[in-house]
């Protein structure tokens, strides 16, 4: 199971270093980038929440090890990064999404790695999300 996890990190530094490589604008590739390596990682498992946070955890840690290898400001993109793992935690399946919140929480931990700059973004895109997933969770139960 810990091999697994890594590849989550691994998927997403190599993916963010390569963008980067190639010229892309990091700031709009890292939602899909974060966004698909979350879904893959969750699909077909047994999600817990355990598993949502380490997959989330794991993504961002892709994220900001990418940033430095790539030399670009890991605050700059950590925004899109969270919106990718939220959005990839909720693609992922029905039992993912209920534990979005997890994942959220969880990129938010991670990117205090990263500095208070990041965090302070980050907490904005959880903020947010939260409102939304709490609107989505009532609508199931009416």
């Amino acid at each position: 199971m810990e091999e697994k996890e890594s590849e989550v990190t691994k998927a997403v530094r190599e993916a963010v270093v390569k963008a980067v490589e190639k010229g892309e604008d990091i700031k709009e590739k890292i939602g899909g980038i974060t966004r698909d390596a979350v879904k893959k990682a969750l699909e077909g498992v047994d999600v817990t929440r355990e598993k949502v946070e380490s997959v989330a955890k794991d993504a961002m840690n892709g994220t900001i090890e990418g940033a430095q290898k790539a030399k670009v400001e890991a605050a700059e993109i950590i925004k899109g990064a969270a919106e990718g793992i939220i959005e990839g935690t909720k693609q992922a399946s029905v039992k993912a999404a209920d534990l979005t919140e997890h994942a959220a929480e969880a990129a938010l931990d991670a990117a205090k790695e990263a500095g208070d700059k990041a965090v302070e973004v980050v907490k904005d895109v959880v903020k947010g999300f939260l409102g939304g997933v709490k609107e989505v969770l009532e609508k199931k139960k009416e």
